[in-house]
């Protein structure tokens, strides 16, 4: 049968005893059965509570749903109104967590969800009581790290690349490895870039800490580690972040604050040439921040390497005579590994933009997605009778063999093996009970109901955070491969994967669409 992905709802209906009867369920059901067909969403559950009040948690389908919802069976629970959910705002807040936790979230039809001052309230204080608990623990755990940084200890982790630790847990010189952290500083306060420095130590066989090859970040570590003058140093990036200022040695109590030993570890380097690195590297990231705050990534998080898999990330810079700008998204895994060309960013971006305008926001191509998906609704509604009766059937026998097992139990004949029987036979049941609540027929869907996205879509302003947004809900993923790209779109428009599309384009057309002067032996 074809895979619809629709999204799964579970009502909630109940009336209490006060002044009301079984006809009120009949109209919240109504009502919210209605409104599932406005949306698109499939009904998969029912439950409903006769004369319970809302300011108990003792309702027994109340209860039923909030355990199935752990079942993946439904992630989203609708109520006609908030109060049917509950009126107790600890347990509404309490159970709206459990369900979030559960990935289910609650719809009203006559209200937005959580738009009352109480529910936020509550919801902030059960947040605030959890996040209180865990910020104690963090701080008992710093309270003992800190006692260990003051005897120049190591607090955990991988240690710096250069050292190794003795059996008191303390500093020392790996000669070989400390080779190399020279050789960082000196080539970086000599005026060489990042990827000259990455491209020295990886040809002379040089690897980090875990074995691998150099990479920035690496770089970005090792020149700011002030442990190499012979400084032992904890807890400097808290301190920064929480605004605290740098204190010498052990005359303070904060547990906030910078631990800061001299001599607490063997030097590697020189604190003149570290200060020297530290000032040049402030001079280049003032630069680098000018060039890159001007600059927006449309497809950020959506590109992969097809040779090495790594996502592709966003990089700017300046070459040539003239300093020209050129943006574009590179692999970051090093060449001498993954042959990956890096690609135009300013053309990749234009034209995923100007292919999401032709396959799915126009009159015309989001006609054509109605009625592809109308066909799948179609053939799967054909299926459905056949198909549901076969397995309720399955399901009656089931039932049927459990019941005269239960019948034996109760008579007292109890053996190993009907017991297990009884086992299987009860997974057996919730996997077809699983089975039907998942196969229910669906309504024909009306082009009316899509086309707003056309004009959203042609109404986002462009190099915004709303249109990555909404650009990053229909393109699924960018494979980058040597000479050409695979896009997969959200053609489907999330409920019928058989309908997405993957367009295919090679580099060289997509340079000459914009007009480059990139040859093709380039990509070769």
């Amino acid at each position: 049968m074809s895979s619809l992905i629709i999204p799964k709802v579970a009502l909630y209906a109940r009336f209490s005893s006060d002044n009301q009867r079984t006809e009120s369920i009949d109209a919240q059901i109504r009502a919210m059965t209605e409104y599932c067909r406005q949306q698109h969403w499939q009904i998969v559950a029912t439950y409903t509570d006769e004369a319970k009040s809302a300011t108990t948690d003792n309702r027994p389908q109340f209860q039923q749903m909030v355990s199935d919802s752990s079942k993946g069976l439904f992630s989203i629970v609708l109520v006609h109104k908030l109060d049917r959910f509950s009126r107790n705002r600890y347990d509404s807040a309490m159970y709206k967590s459990r369900l979030k936790k559960n990935n289910v979230r609650i719809a009203s039809v006559l209200e937005r969800i959580d738009d009352t001052p109480e529910s936020v309230m509550m919801e902030a204080m059960l947040e605030g009581m959890a996040e209180y608990y865990s910020k104690n623990l963090s701080r008992e755990v710093m309270k003992g790290m800190n006692e260990t940084a003051l005897q120049a200890k190591h607090t955990g982790g991988c240690c710096p690349l250069g050292y190794d630790l003795n059996s008191d847990r303390r500093l020392v010189i790996n000669s070989h490895e400390a080779e190399s952290v020279r050789i960082i500083f000196d080539m970086y306060d000599n005026g060489y870039g990042y990827s000259e420095i990455i491209d020295f130590l990886n040809e002379h066989g040089y690897k980090t800490k875990r074995g691998c090859t150099f990479g920035k970040n690496s770089l970005y570590e090792i020149l700011g580690n002030e442990k190499y003058t012979g400084v032992y140093i904890f807890n400097k990036a808290s301190a920064k972040n929480s605004g605290t200022n740098k204190r010498n040695n052990h005359s303070y109590k904060a547990y906030d604050s910078v631990v800061r030993v001299e001599n607490g570890c063997p030097q590697i380097i020189s604190k003149e040439l570290f200060e020297r690195v530290q000032k040049r590297r402030m001079a280049n990231k003032h630069i680098a921040g000018s060039y890159h705050s001007r600059e927006f990534y449309l497809l950020s998080g959506q590109i992969f390497c097809g040779i090495c898999g790594k996502r592709l990330q966003g990089n700017l810079r300046f070459s040539g005579r003239n300093k020209s700008r050129l943006a574009t998204y590179r692999c970051n895994t090093h060449r001498s590994e993954c042959s990956c060309k890096e690609i135009n960013k300013d053309y990749l971006d234009q034209y995923i933009t100007e292919l999401l305008q032709e396959k799915i926001f126009n009159s015309k191509a989001m006609h054509r997605i109605v009625n592809r998906l109308n066909s799948y609704i179609k053939k799967y509604n054909r299926q459905y009778d056949d198909t549901y009766a076969n397995v309720q059937a399955e399901y009656d026998e089931v039932c049927k063999s459990l019941g005269n097992l239960t019948e034996a139990i109760e008579k007292g004949v109890i053996t190993e093996s009907i017991v297990n029987r009884a086992e299987a036979l009860e997974k057996q049941k919730t996997e077809i009970q699983t089975k039907l609540n998942d196969m229910h027929q669906f309504i024909p869907l009306k082009y009316e109901d899509f086309s707003p996205l056309i004009d959203e879509f042609k109404g986002l302003k462009r190099n915004t955070e709303e249109f990555r947004t909404f650009v990053q809900r229909y393109v699924i993923k960018i494979t980058a491969f040597s000479e050409h790209l695979e896009i997969e779109l959200n053609t489907g428009l999330g409920m019928a994967e058989e309908i997405n599309e993957v367009v295919s384009i090679s580099r060289e057309n997509l340079y000459e669409m914009y007009g480059s002067r990139v040859r093709k032996q380039k990509w070769e």
